[in-house]
């Protein structure tokens, strides 16, 4: 053995501050017993690095589209139930403010024609559909009333085939149709407004 190698060695232990029994090494996995380092039989583990990845944010961009799809599809289902309720009361219909509107029918069909489908002179016109848990007379009696008042006027009312033509009073260009159709319990009623 090299003299010099031992003394350094001894040189160096001397020179060391020696811990006190019992103490335990910075990383908590020995212990000094007064004599040497023993193990504690505690693992250790590296430092764990923080998941600042690509995996985090993945899972909050998916919840955050996830959520932003649900609020999607329930604001479209409640769009859709409203539009669907202001159509079948009327708010949507083709038919001007001050049509008189039979109360409790309910719109089935709505259209309007523009340009050449049209009757001869006119620009438009308006076909609504509706349906009526009330009989015909009912409702033929509602329509003759409200037809002779305000801007409108009966022109000519078929009670054999129950066609009321109406025009209206301040353009009388506007010229309709109400076709009042029996069916047992229920009345189907059919307006052509042409303007």
């Amino acid at each position: 053995m090299h003299p010099f190698r031992g003394s350094a060695t001894y040189n160096c232990a001397v020179s060391a501050q020696t811990p006190a029994p019992g103490q335990l090494s910075p990383d908590g996995a020995w212990r000094w017993d007064g004599h040497q380092w023993v193990p504690t039989g505690a693992q250790t583990y590296p430092a764990a690095r923080a998941r600042s990845g690509p995996g985090r944010w993945i899972w909050w961009v998916a919840g955050g589209c996830s959520v932003l799809l649900v609020l999607g599809i329930g604001l479209g289902i409640f769009g859709g139930v409203q539009l669907a309720k202001r159509f079948q009361e009327g708010s949507l219909s083709c038919l001007p403010p001050d049509f008189p509107r039979y109360s409790g029918a309910t719109i089935t069909r709505d259209y309007t024609y523009f340009g050449t489908n049209v009757a001869p002179g006119d620009s438009r016109e308006c076909q609504e559909s509706l349906t009526s848990q009330d009989d015909a007379a009912a409702v033929s009696a509602f329509y003759e009333s409200h037809l002779s008042s305000g801007d409108w006027t009966i022109t000519s009312n078929d009670t054999s085939n129950g066609a009321i033509h109406f025009a209206r009073r301040s353009q009388p260009r506007t010229v309709g149709t109400v076709q009042l159709l029996g069916r047992g319990e229920h009345t189907d009623i059919e307006i052509r407004l042409d303007s």
